[in-house]
């Protein structure tokens, strides 16, 4: 949608904002949701474009070169990946509309600067924010004993969770779901 700004805003005399250095996350797990994903085209193939917003309202950026003819290593990690996401929400990614809303704990770490570019935060790995098992897609992903006793405390800052999110998605209760689990579906 566009739209004439006339009378709504006027260069001069909009304020000035300082350029602002934002602080990288430190190291560590952080949960959230796949906000959006975009197919994009690159020099040797195509990615995928993941804007992650956590739960403590930040966001990480992570791209999965999902076809790469410079690097076959890249594209099996970005295709590894994709198809772990759709694991640990229950879909087969079969285009970027699936991977939208999608849960994911990120192991989140900082890449020093390089270049002209200054430190930034990277997405290492991928899992489940339940702790739940991720299995091959002939068998139903199962809780590990380990996975279903409450898990301490580590230190104050990476894991962050925040309050009730049950828009976004649907989970069952633990107990529930251990119960589920334990079906033998076929799948």
């Amino acid at each position: 949608m566009s739209g004439n700004l006339a009378g709504l805003y006027d260069h001069n005399s909009a304020p000035d904002i300082e350029d602002r250095d934002f602080e990288l996350l430190p190291p560590g797990q952080y949960d959230g949701d796949i906000v959006k994903a975009e197919l994009r085209d690159t020099k040797s193939g195509n990615m995928i474009s993941l804007d992650i917003k956590l739960d403590n309202g930040r966001h990480v950026f992570d791209n999965l070169n999902i076809v790469c003819r410079s690097s076959t290593k890249a594209e099996e990690i970005a295709r590894g990946n994709l198809k772990r996401i759709g694991q640990i929400n229950g879909k087969i990614i079969q285009d970027t509309d699936d991977i939208v809303l999608c849960r994911v704990r990120v192991k989140v770490e900082v890449e020093p600067a390089k270049g002209n570019y200054g430190p930034r935060n990277v997405v290492e790995f991928y899992s489940d924010p339940n702790g739940t098992k991720v299995s091959s897609p002939d068998r139903p992903a199962q809780r590990t004993a380990s996975a279903a006793a409450p898990r301490p405390a580590a230190s104050a800052a990476p894991q962050q969770n925040s309050g009730s999110r049950s828009w976004m998605r649907n989970r069952q209760p633990a107990a529930a779901q251990a119960e589920t689990l334990d079906d033998e579906i076929p799948y």
